[in-house]
């Protein structure tokens, strides 16, 4: 039963990496349209995450309170209505609300579903589970850059938001049908914020700081699935062509992810794992910008980014007390976003002033900073988890 339930949740997760990656993908089409130039689409591409600054710890609680398939299934209705709102966008202002609408939905989502996998597989599997459904990430953005681009260019940019918008619909119908809460409920019975002392001790420390590995690891890779397909254009080949090339990246990470996942339930030094695939997915994205065999490139990338994605996301439940799951993984989500968000602003207006060989470097950068995010992560590790 539970692994139905998280291949439910893996197509329900999907929509996040759909309803953001679409506009990238339809960009070259959609700017224009807008009156965009690079520093506006990437601040569009910037709020998609800023919702969650601000609803991801709330979402964490209200869930525990409301039940997390009924936010869930409000998620994603919201999620739904944003797509619809960015299909009838004529200028940046209109887009700017759809985005936050949007936003809003996928920050409550990602809570919802993290806490969804937590309460089917805390008790063992955890990192091979949560890689298995983040995986849905890697999906999505490989799926964007494969279908999007041609429904754009067959019917319009909005035609491609549609699809987006069909797909959230569909999840929720899913989501609706199969969930259930499992009998031994690990959720805890009552929503609380946490008080000073957890956050600034171990429980919330690390939760901190897996929020930032988490951004440069996810956000270099979001960097290099935008700016990589235009880099190639420049250099000659149909966009179409150049985004197929680097979604073979995506493609691969799906298979690496969730190896990566039983790799780190296996392991002794789970962390090991994290910065093996951190270096070498960073200097394969360098290796690409400097020009060097792009199909290669590419396809190392995918082996790589998709190792560290498990032992990354299994460390805000894993630090805290069974009581304190929700809270806590509301608050990595929280720290995330406004991380996510300065960087997506930043790499835009890198782009507006340089060019997509630049951003991509600065994507690869991001990457290879997750090794020594984790060294505090370590020391921290070192210290008993308080009864």
């Amino acid at each position: 039963m539970r692994w139905w339930i998280l291949a439910v949740l893996f197509l329900a997760r999907t929509c996040m990496a759909l309803e953001f990656q679409v506009l990238g993908a339809v960009a070259p089409l959609a700017s224009p349209a807008l009156g965009l130039d690079h520093a506006a689409m990437g601040q569009l591409l910037g709020l998609y995450w800023l919702p969650g600054i601000f609803l991801a710890l709330p979402a964490g609680l209200l869930g525990q309170r409301f039940g997390l398939k009924r936010l869930g299934l409000a998620s994603l209705a919201l999620m739904a209505l944003g797509g619809l709102l960015l299909s009838a966008s004529w200028n940046y202002p209109t887009a700017a609300a759809a985005r936050l609408v949007e936003g809003a939905g996928n920050a409550i989502l990602s809570v919802m579903i993290s806490a969804m996998v937590a309460a089917w597989f805390r008790e063992r599997e955890l990192s091979t589970a949560m890689a298995i459904v983040f995986d849905s990430w890697q999906f999505g953005l490989a799926a964007a850059l494969v279908t999007f681009p041609p429904i754009a260019e067959w019917s319009s940019w909005q035609g491609a938001i549609l699809a987006a918008t069909l797909f959230c619909l569909m999840a929720g119908l899913l989501v609706a049908a199969v969930y259930r809460t499992p009998a031994t409920g690990d959720a805890p019975p009552t929503a609380r914020l946490p008080d000073r002392a957890k956050l600034l001790g171990r429980a919330g420390m690390i939760p901190t700081l897996a929020a930032l590995v988490w951004t440069t690891y996810n956000v270099g890779q979001i960097i290099f699935l935008t700016y990589a397909p235009p880099l190639l254009a420049g250099r000659g080949l149909p966009l179409a062509e150049g985004a197929r090339i680097v979604s073979l990246s995506v493609w691969v990470a799906m298979v690496t992810m969730p190896l990566g996942g039983v790799l780190t339930d296996r392991s002794r030094n789970p962390l090991h794992l994290v910065v093996f695939g951190a270096a070498g997915s960073g200097l394969a994205g360098i290796l690409f910008a400097l020009g060097f065999a792009p199909t290669l490139t590419c396809l190392a990338m995918g082996v790589f980014i998709g190792l560290p994605a498990g032992g990354i996301l299994a460390l805000p439940t894993s630090a805290v007390a069974r009581e304190d799951v929700t809270w806590s993984l509301g608050w990595f989500m929280a720290v995330y976003y406004v991380l996510v968000t300065l960087s997506q602003f930043l790499a835009g207006y890198i782009r507006e002033f340089t060019s997509d060989q630049t951003a991509v470097l600065f994507g690869a950068g991001l990457i290879l900073a997750t090794v020594p995010c984790l060294i505090p992560i370590r020391l921290l590790q070192r210290r008993p988890l308080p009864a």
